[in-house]
């Protein structure tokens, strides 16, 4: 199924694989409540691994920033999962960890970001169950849990995280920033990528997820995107595009990556859920309730965890590409 859609803002996309769009979010009745919802993730989770003793205390005194840096250097574990959005690709538990909050409902569907994804996809919009937290730590605080999430990422494209089966789908990148992001804390990098270039070989990696060799990349086409919480980056399935690392001492950079794509194409992750966001033919099926979209996941997790997980990776870890 191709959509026909005519915008300005979808034609610079296409042809350059990347648009910063700023002053898309509220940074303070969106984001902040996001934030607010992290600080009570890591209050549980502080309280758990010190019940546990595997922390010495729950650093309950210090900023958020500074006690997931020290929980983390402490325990040996970035705790990625307890704050992720979605499931993860393999080992999945009836307990295992994910974030559901109300909060990230609101920005999942914030109508000033649907209203951008509208200019690209057009009215009947799903949400693409393939998003992210990501709270980058410093490369100090990682230790011996090179974790993608917390650390730099690599060069990849975003198709490649998902089945050829929705090669064709539009699904859309929308990553926001919930603080500053800048060179020091990790920021984006992207490549100028056409839409219509074609799907590099990835190679599949423990450590740094599918990523394509920076051999076969030409870094020094790369564009730096420092961005202020409140912008968006867009990126389509074929952009080129990695993260510095986290050069400082002691601050976080805190980013989603949400995706987005026309409603009715395959998501490349059929056992994860999709759910409508906006629909001009049936209004009706339009997710409205945090409680639907919570229930989803909730669903998946217990299915997934009686039933083998299925592969998400089409990669071959053998390819001499990847030697």
């Amino acid at each position: 199924m191709t959509v026909t859609v005519a915008s300005p803002l979808r034609d610079e996309l296409f042809r350059n694989g990347y648009v910063v769009v700023p002053d898309v979010i509220d940074p303070t009745t969106v984001i902040k409540p996001v934030l607010e919802e992290y600080a009570r993730v890591l209050d549980e989770l502080a309280a758990d691994l010190a019940a546990q003793g595997q922390i010495s205390s729950t650093y309950a005194h210090l900023p958020f920033e500074a006690r997931l840096i020290q929980i983390a250097k402490e325990s040996g574990s970035t705790h990625t999962q307890h704050f992720d959005v979605t499931l993860p690709q393999n080992n999945i538990r009836a307990d295992t960890p994910i974030h559901l909050g109300d909060a990230v409902f609101k920005l999942l569907t914030c109508p000033s970001v649907l209203d951008i994804v509208e200019q690209i996809l057009g009215p009947e919009i799903s949400v693409n169950p393939v998003q992210h937290v990501r709270l980058k730590l410093p490369a100090h605080a990682l230790g011996d849990d090179p974790d993608p999430m917390m650390g730099k990422s690599p060069w990849h494209q975003d198709g490649a995280v998902v089945l050829e089966e929705a090669d064709e789908t539009e699904i859309l990148t929308v990553w926001i920033p919930l603080g500053e992001a800048n060179e020091e804390n990790g920021c984006m990098r992207v490549i100028p990528t056409d839409r219509s270039a074609e799907l590099a070989n990835h190679c599949p990696s423990p450590v740094k997820g599918a990523h394509i060799p920076d051999a076969q990349v030409d870094q020094a086409a790369g564009v730096t995107l420092p961005m202020s919480a409140g912008s968006i980056l867009l990126l389509h399935t074929r952009t080129v595009h990695d993260s510095l690392p986290n050069r400082t001492a002691d601050r976080l950079r805190v980013s989603l990556d949400l995706r987005y794509q026309p409603t009715g194409q395959p998501s490349g992750r059929e056992q994860f859920p999709s759910f409508v966001v906006r629909s001009e033919t049936y209004p009706e099926r339009v997710t409205t309730e945090p409680t639907d979209w919570r229930n989803g996941w909730l669903e998946a997790r217990s299915r997934l965890a009686q039933d083998e997980v299925p592969t998400f990776n089409r990669w071959d870890p053998n390819s001499p590409l990847c030697a």
